[in-house]
């Protein structure tokens, strides 16, 4: 049976997927710039000073903004024992109450990054690192992130209680 979803939920779908898109790119920048640490370290004995700093950041990119595609994708770590044992009722509403707590927790993950990114924002808070990073970019991936999982929890929610109509 062919699930009928909105139009809006194919707009989240297609935003987690280019988060999931920003990620790898990120990701593959990740890889070349520890590549060229390596071998500049390798030939020359010099490091990069900006290099950790740098990846870091690349790294944290990578987690925010591929959270809401694997989301998507139910490619979550789930530890099902005990929900599998249960009846598709039961396990349907324990669905759709998980992903309601989920939806909350992003929400929070929007309200408190959001605050935290302008909070850096307004101090003209900088790493102590070579880059001197204004903060509050690497900040405002919570915020984003909360947003894209938020919409994608919405969607996972909506998806669940359209099943028990049918």
């Amino acid at each position: 049976m062919q699930l009928h979803r909105y139009s809006f939920q194919y707009t989240i779908d297609a935003l987690c997927k280019a988060g999931a898109w920003l990620a790898a790119l990120c990701l593959l920048v990740l890889a070349l710039v520890v590549s060229y640490e390596v071998v500049v370290r390798y030939t020359t004995g010099v490091s990069s000073s900006w290099i950790q700093e740098f990846s870091v950041y690349l790294m944290m990119a990578v987690g925010f903004l591929a959270a809401a595609y694997a989301l998507q994708m139910n490619s979550h770590f789930a530890i099902t024992f005990f929900v599998d044992k249960l009846s598709p009722a039961k396990r349907r509403r324990l669905t759709i109450t998980t992903n309601a707590v989920g939806l909350c927790y992003s929400l929070m993950f929007v309200v408190k990054g959001t605050d935290m990114a302008m909070a850096m924002y307004a101090l003209g808070d900088t790493s102590t690192g070579l880059m001197q990073t204004p903060l509050w970019l690497p900040a405002s991936l919570v915020p984003i992130s909360g947003v894209l999982l938020s919409l994608q929890f919405l969607s996972h929610t909506i998806d669940n209680i359209a099943q028990g109509s049918h």
